[in-house]
C-alpha cells in the first residue's frame, strides 16, 4: 500500500505502463495485471499484489520502479 493516499485511473496505467515495457495481462474495471520481472495486479486505491515475490526488499523494488513509470 502506497504510504499516501493515492488514487490511479487505470487507463492511465494502462498506456503508461505499456510505454514503460510492461506486458499488459489483463484488464478489468477494478484490476490491471502487468508483468515485467514480476506479475503485479494494480488497483485504483494504489495497492499492489505481486507473485511470486517473497521478499520485503524485491516488493519495495517493484513497487518503486512500478510507481516510477506511472510518475509517482
Amino acid at each position: 500500500m502506497p504510504k499516501r493516499k493515492v488514487t490511479l485511473d487505470l487507463e492511465d496505467c494502462e498506456r503508461r505502463l505499456g510505454a514503460a515495457g510492461y506486458e499488459i495481462l489483463s484488464k478489468a474495471g477494478v484490476m490491471l495485471v502487468v508483468r515485467r520481472d514480476v506479475e503485479v495486479t494494480v488497483y485504483p486505491h494504489g495497492r499492489l499484489l505481486m507473485h511470486p515475490v517473497k521478499e520485503r526488499d524485491e516488493a519495495l523494488r517493484v513497487a518503486a520502479e512500478l510507481f516510477s513509470a506511472l510518475g509517482l
